[in-house]
């Protein structure tokens, strides 16, 4: 390996390297200096004159006798080894041929030596057609480095012989090291000269760390001498083949070398161009990006976001609002005492413009990063979105006809205008206002008037109060009026009747003059009064009695108005509207598998949302729904929306899980004609496979005609739904109708579990139902499990299936899907 020489010669080839010339003679650049021409002319005759020398001189007996065979073996192995160098990085080249030709040295003298360097060099190299003059320096230099490392050795040895191996091995080493002085030394001087550098300086830089592969070669080409000195030209070869695959190795290493290189640019090269594109992303940002050092004062600030004052090196006040500046140095230098952490702010900066304008910014403490050292702030202008939050906001908070504020924010101010009483003892009056006859007017004349009459009545109502009271638009035609500091009830009154008078007086519409009436109900909160629903039922409850009274007149709400049949009217006036006002909310129960605890069905129960009562139970308004007929649009409803939920979940949360969902069928929804016709467009337009709905009714169902009863079930049935008898155990219990009727569950009712583990006839009864059931090839269905203990006594008795708090009360969607995440998967099997 001439790592060294072809290091050398490489370099020495880049230095001397020109461009082509017209024709070939003595450069017209460099080389005309006269020391470097001199020297490479000296390298040059010295070549040829050791060559000559040692071949024709005292030195030309030394060695063994020349084996002319093994001598051209020898050369062209350095030819080929040449030919085949490997360029490292662009600049160093490796090569093998020391090998043969340090070998020739060893064994036929520094003749053999001096000759077979120079034609192999000059053999390998023409063939590139390189200039002449650095042709002849590269031959003459390895040349001269090859005769005087084989003179070095038989200075020591008289004649190498396969016996003397380890006394002639110094000799060897000796020899490479004069081959790596010689031909370093007289490369870095050319380097030198040419540079302008030291040679010392070159030579340690360039040259040094080849001293190891001299080494090692040299010691390679010793022991292929030897082999052939031991056993003939047999050994020669033999011993070339480590060497072959030495070459190999070295040639597999730098290519794999130049690998690694060219991903190491290509990498340097990216991380370049994402320098370059980050730089302009930067430069070009539409936000803003600053810099900011430890003591407040801007190191950078993006080009398109200087001001005039803001540039590198002001101060931060030049940039910052002056009312937001106190907040953004705390945030600075919360920043700096928690590095790694983001800090967000919103503050106003000054715009190119000279105006100002609001920013979200995002503050990172790199101060400890070097290439940055500095606290990065990056802001986006959030101006329009500021805007627009507060129109939102508007919009959200005030009713978008009349511009007034609407429920949910009259609803806030009567309660902070309660939490202030406490403190200044005063009362607050809130007026509930209900328009005389506005239906028939809205429907008589059109809706358009109807608005313009509700834009008239605001701006009346506006104008009538007093400039601290809150007028909304409750809904419809409804209005509240908040009035605080009312020192009596009178006072409230004086209020409304005031109101009254101005809405009485004519209002244009549609070309006509219409006279407008309002019935209103004032109530006036008390020490006791911390509740603004309260507040507002009182004064609904006196309104309901103004109009009640013959309408157009106020009312104070007192104690005695608030009986029973009132409040029960005006719950039937608002469940009549519960579903179009979409006041219902549907709650599920999960039907828990008491083996283990995975959930295999969910029974709908619908609950109502009271705009003023808030969520009111199915007990306190399904018996009045079913009295006034309106159980039939909440019956609808409430099965719409389960078998809904019910193939969403079998779509997403229960895809691939069997399970049911359980819906109650009031008497009267029962017997009317088309409801099986209902439950099956039901399950047609929600997708729903019908094995998954179960229909629960009751036993009274039973009680009258039981034949259209069991005619409607058994039409149900080939819907494809399942059947379950609810509450079993409390009604019109009877084989008869279990044995001819198509039901698949019976629900026993929690009055016969309450005290299953404690009362032995209580447990006998239920034991009894379950041992029914098996006879019928029914299921069971226990509900009202709160305890464990009865849990326990009920699995052991065969009850299987499950509901009650115990597991969980009847709770939204939302909160089902979790208890049902966390509950144990459900797998399909018989219970």
């Amino acid at each position: 390996m001439e790592s060294d020489r072809n290091a050398s010669h490489s370099l020495s080839e880049r230095l001397l390297r020109r461009p082509p010339l017209p024709r070939r003679g003595w450069p017209r650049g460099g080389l005309k200096r006269l020391p470097l021409g001199a020297f490479v002319a000296s390298v040059v005759l010295a070549g040829l004159f050791l060559t000559t020398a040692t071949t024709t001189g005292p030195y030309a007996g030394d060695g063994v006798e020349v084996s002319w065979p093994l001598l051209a073996g020898l050369t062209a192995a350095a030819i080929a080894l040449e030919r085949t160098r490997t360029e490292l990085f662009g600049v160093s080249r490796v090569s093998l041929s020391f090998v043969p030709l340090f070998a020739t040295g060893i064994l036929f003298g520094p003749g053999a030596a001096g000759a077979t360097s120079f034609v192999a060099i000059l053999a390998a190299q023409v063939i590139d057609r390189p200039v002449w003059y650095r042709l002849l320096f590269n031959a003459a230099v390895v040349s001269v480095s090859g005769v005087l490392a084989a003179v070095f050795f038989y200075l020591w040895v008289d004649v190498p012989t396969a016996e003397d191996i380890v006394p002639q091995l110094a000799a060897a080493l000796g020899a490479a090291l004069v081959a790596f002085w010689v031909n370093s030394l007289l490369v870095s001087i050319v380097v030198a000269v040419s540079s302008g550098q030291g040679v010392v300086g070159v030579w340690s830089e360039k040259f040094s760390w080849l001293l190891p592969h001299y080494v090692a070669l040299g010691l390679c080409a010793y022991a292929m001498a030897m082999a052939y000195l031991a056993v003939g030209g047999v050994g020669a070869v033999i011993f070339a083949v480590p060497v072959l695959a030495l070459w190999y190795a070295v040639r597999q290493y730098t290519t794999r070398t130049r690998a690694d290189v060219r991903r190491l640019q290509a990498a340097n090269q990216a991380l370049s161009n994402s320098e370059e594109r980050f730089r302009s992303l930067v430069q070009h940002a539409p936000g803003l990006v600053a810099v900011i050092n430890d003591d407040n004062t801007l190191q950078y600030i993006s080009p398109d976001s200087r001001r005039s004052t803001a540039r590198p090196g002001a101060r931060l006040a030049t940039l910052v609002h002056p009312e937001d500046l106190g907040r953004a140095e705390a945030v600075l230098n919360q920043s700096r005492a928690n590095v790694g952490m983001d800090f967000n702010i919103e503050v106003r900066l000054r715009h190119p413009d000279g105006g100002w304008r609001d920013y979200s910014a995002t503050i990172t403490n790199l101060l400890s990063t070097r290439s940055v050292g500095g606290i990065v702030v990056n802001a986006r202008d959030i101006t329009e979105r500021k805007a627009l939050e507060d129109q939102l906001r508007h919009q959200a908070f005030h009713d978008p006809l009349t511009m007034l504020p609407n429920r949910a924010l009259f609803m806030d101010r009567l309660e902070h205008a309660l939490e202030s009483t406490v403190r200044r003892q005063a009362n607050v009056a809130v007026m509930f206002l209900d328009l005389d006859r506005f239906k028939f007017l809205n429907d008589s004349l059109g809706h358009h008037v109807g608005d313009e009459l509700l834009v008239a009545v605001a701006e009346r109502m506006a104008r009538a109060m007093r400039p601290g009271d809150t007028v909304a638009r409750w809904g419809g035609d409804e209005f509240t009026i908040l009035c605080e500091d009312i020192e009596t009830a009178e006072e409230a009154m004086e209020l409304a009747e005031r109101l009254c008078d101005l809405l009485r007086e004519p209002v244009q519409l549609a070309g006509h003059n219409a006279i407008v009436t309002a019935s209103v109900g004032v109530a006036l909160s008390g020490p006791d009064t911390v509740q603004p629903r309260e507040l507002i039922r009182s004064s609904d409850i006196a309104l309901f009695h103004a109009k009640e009274e013959g309408r157009s007149r106020c009312v104070l709400f007192d104690k005695t108005l608030d009986s029973y049949s009132v409040e029960r009217l005006q719950l039937e006036t608002d469940l009549r509207q519960a579903v179009v006002r979409d006041e219902l909310r549907l709650h599920f129960m999960p039907e828990v598998d008491m083996r283990d605890g995975s959930v295999a069905g969910f029974e709908a129960l619908v609950r109502w949302e009271h705009p003023i009562r808030g969520l009111i139970p199915p007990a306190d308004f399904i018996g009045m729904a079913e009295e006034t007929g309106e159980i039939l649009p909440i019956g609808q409803w409430v099965l719409t929306q389960a078998c809904l939920q019910a193939q969403e979940w079998r779509e997403g949360l229960l895809a691939g899980i069997p399970f049911t969902m359980s819906v109650n069928l009031s008497v009267r929804e029962l017997v009317e004609p088309d409801v099986v016709w209902r439950v099956a467009s039901t399950l047609r337009e929600t997708r729903l496979d019908p094995s998954v709905l179960r229909i629960e009714i009751t036993e009274s169902v039973l009680i009258g005609d039981e034949p259209v009863a069991e005619r409607v079930l058994a039409d149900l049935k080939r819907l494809g739904v399942q059947l379950a008898i609810d509450d079993f155990g409390t009604g019109y219990s009877s084989l008869n109708y279990l044995r001819r009727l198509p039901v698949d569950v019976l629900k026993i009712d929690r009055s016969f579990v309450a005290e299953v583990d404690q009362d032995a006839r209580e447990a006998a009864v239920v034991r009894a139902v379950v041992n029914l059931a098996e006879v019928l090839g029914l299921e069971v269905t226990v509900e009202g499990i709160e305890r464990e203990e009865q849990r326990e006594v009920l699995l052991g008795m065969g009850c299987h299936m499950a509901q009650g708090y115990y597991f969980s009360p009847p709770r939204s969607a939302e909160v089902i899907e979790q208890y049902v995440q966390q509950a144990p998967p459900r797998l399909s099997r018989a219970s």
